[in-house]
């Protein structure tokens, strides 16, 4: 019983970060979920995954092949063509429905940051890298956590776009939502802010692809 309220209340303050009016504080409760969830992936696969165990089983890698275009023009436009493919899948999601005020949309970044994390340990990347790096601050000069970011940010950005409710998981019936889809001004800044990050990221990708940072 304990370990229930416990559990229960936990829920509880989780779900007035990631839905709270605030876009920012909905940006940084999921976030910060997420980058949790990365850690300890990342600590489970560089010490107990055999390396390159993780390979295209991403969509993103998918998505984008395995080979490099023939120019870095180009091979920019591929990677940012395919995280604009990612981040429809977010608004799909959040478009569909919601559970107890919770958008859909809210379990992708948490699944893309395991994943990531699952990845970077086990260095399974499409281009890996010279060599398996552990767990360390090294992962801010890579573009993976910016990326995340930014589908994070589109994520809590369209938070209010659900088209049908489910009050009680299992319990009760999806019911349609008849109200309007109002965006509010920090919505739309978030989206841009979040269209910026997956640029400059994306940027950053490719030029590490190329060798040139």
């Amino acid at each position: 019983m304990l370990n229930n309220f416990i559990l229960m209340n936990m829920s509880k303050t989780v779900r007035k970060f990631v839905c709270h009016k605030n876009i920012i504080i909905r940006f940084i409760g999921l976030y910060l979920i997420g980058l949790l969830i990365f850690i300890a992936a990342w600590f489970l696969s560089y010490y107990f995954f055999p390396e390159g165990l993780m390979i295209d089983t991403s969509l993103a890698s998918k998505l984008a092949g395995s080979d490099i275009s023939a120019s870095i023009g180009k091979e920019f436009t591929r990677i940012f063509v395919v995280n604009l493919i990612m981040s429809s899948v977010i608004i799909l999601f959040n478009l569909s429905f919601r559970v107890n005020n919770i958008p859909l949309g809210y379990l992708i970044p948490p699944i893309w940051f395991l994943l990531y994390g699952l990845i970077l340990g086990s260095n399974s990347f499409t281009f890996a890298m010279d060599e398996r790096i552990a767990p360390s601050l090294f992962v801010l000069g890579r573009s993976g956590l910016y990326e995340l970011a930014a589908y994070t940010l589109i994520t809590v950005s369209t938070y209010n776009i659900s088209r049908f409710e489910i009050k009680a998981l299992f319990k009760t019936n999806p019911e349609k939502i008849n109200e309007p889809i109002v965006f509010q001004r920090q919505q739309y800044v978030g989206l841009i802010m979040a269209l910026l990050l997956l640029v400059v990221s994306n940027i950053k990708e490719t030029l590490m692809i190329y060798h040139q940072i």
